[in-house]
């Protein structure tokens, strides 16, 4: 991967964002860790000068204060240690500060304060200062040039620390980033060899970590999902072709017939209207296709409401029952009252119809139609069951698929896409649709979570 790409990867802003966090984490703990070395370096110089304070003291007591002062002066006269006594009205007797004490205690002045060159990062003096029993005032002080190259060895190390810190986080990132789309590169390389037909399914990692076993799964079902539409649409096309291509042939003959010398009104009107008949069922045929499409596309999912289930079964044994009875069917209902679902009631009314209508279309008068819903411990099942010649085992899955007919079927009229309209319906409200064998006759149970 070339370096300008890999910057605009995700794995390379996260690389980024883990450096930051990391400085930020670094510099709070560096300046907690400051701060009290701070402070514990400021006590000990405060407590450095209450000691020499009171080891001048004792001098004084002794009568030795000025030689005492005088020889401190010798060995470091300007500083870090600051020395000064002053007589009852503040006039300095010996020291090196330039400054005129007026009350007892911790003072603070600027560094200037001093008498001569300082060396340094001073830039101020602490000054403890105490009266003597002969009115004299006895002041000592310390400047903060420790605590200043402490501050900026402190800085210093910070800011190397840091840098070192973000630049082996960032390698570290640049590493597992690496690693990272090396992973993904191969996952998506063998993915597409997969789409191209060059290499079987399913996606299979040899290494990578779990989150790329479960990538390589979810890509899995993808895949599978887009191998099967592809299949579908090579299908659809060919059966398309295969079923229209009869009703499409009968059309143009009939028009020829219509259409030759010689022919008198009655039968090129008859001719006419057989061939509307015939352009209605390849329009039928193209509308229950784009019914399909849309439903799958979710396109009527926006439709979903609440609503009373158990009324809708028994409206449709209802309405259906008298049409059954034109055919010497018998429809009943068993269903439970006060059941609900969330759905599309147009197209649950569809999928029941279908269901209901192709029960009727392929089974001998005389059958018995029942439709029934339960509340049961797994959940609302319904049930459309008849007593017909049912449909063979090895034909349940086959039969939802789009323009299948079975060989018992070809002489109705119909193209094969009830039965589709029904799955794509139940796909969409998530409900499982179970073809089983009643011997005699078949049932289809719906269960609706």
């Amino acid at each position: 991967m070339r370096p300008a790409n890999f910057i605009q990867t995700a794995t390379f802003r996260v690389a980024i964002l883990q450096a930051l966090l990391f400085a930020v984490v670094v510099a709070a703990l560096f300046g907690l860790v400051w701060k009290e070395i701070h402070t514990y370096v400021a006590d000990q110089l405060r407590v450095a000068v209450e000691v020499e304070t009171a080891s001048l003291r004792e001098a004084a007591q002794a009568g030795m204060l000025e030689p005492q002062i005088r020889q401190r002066l010798a060995v470091i006269p300007v500083g870090p240690d600051y020395y000064l006594l002053s007589d009852a009205n503040g006039h300095r007797v010996v020291g090196n500060l330039i400054f005129k004490p007026q009350v007892p205690g911790w003072q603070r002045v600027p560094i200037h304060g001093a008498h001569g060159r300082h060396k340094g990062h001073a830039n101020q003096v602490d000054l403890y200062v105490i009266p003597l029993s002969d009115g004299r005032w006895l002041t000592v002080g310390r400047d903060n040039r420790d605590i200043g190259e402490l501050d900026e060895n402190l800085t210093r190390y910070f800011f190397f620390s840091v840098g070192v810190a973000m630049l082996f986080a960032l390698l570290s990132g640049g590493i597992a980033g690496h690693f990272f789309m090396k992973t993904v590169d191969r996952l998506t390389a063998r993915a597409e060899r997969i789409v191209t037909g060059e290499e079987p399914g399913p996606l299979q990692l040899d290494r990578g970590g779990v989150e790329f076993v479960r990538l390589a799964g979810r890509l899995d079902r993808i895949l599978e999902r887009v191998h099967t539409l592809m299949e579908n649409m090579r299908q659809v096309s060919s059966d398309i072709a295969h079923d229209l291509r009869t009703p499409l042939t009968r059309l143009r003959q009939r028009l020829e017939s219509a259409s030759a010398p010689g022919k008198d009104i009655e039968f090129q009107r008859i001719s006419i209207e057989r061939s509307i008949a015939d352009v209605d069922d390849v329009l039928a045929t193209f509308s229950a296709l784009l019914r399909i499409s849309r439903i799958q596309a979710r396109e009527r999912q926006a439709g979903f409401a609440p609503l009373d289930l158990s009324e809708l079964f028994a409206s449709m044994a209802e309405v259906y029952g008298p049409v059954a009875e034109d055919t010497g069917h018998i429809v009943t209902a068993h269903v439970q009252t006060g059941l609900g679902f969330k759905g599309d009631r147009m197209l649950l009314t569809q999928m029941l119809s279908n269901l209901i209508e192709n029960a009727i279309h392929h089974t001998p008068a005389g059958t018995r139609i029942n439709l029934s819903l339960n509340a049961l411990p797994e959940g609302v099942v319904g049930c459309i069951e008849d007593t017909g010649p049912g449909i063979p085992t090895d034909e349940h899955k086959r039969v939802f698929h789009r323009f299948v007919r079975l060989d018992s079927s070809r002489t109705s009229p119909g193209s094969g896409l009830g039965l589709s309209l029904v799955a794509a319906i139940a796909e969409l409200h998530r409900i499982p649709v179970t073809l089983r064998d009643r011997d005699p006759g078949l049932s289809v149970t719906l269960r609706f979570a």
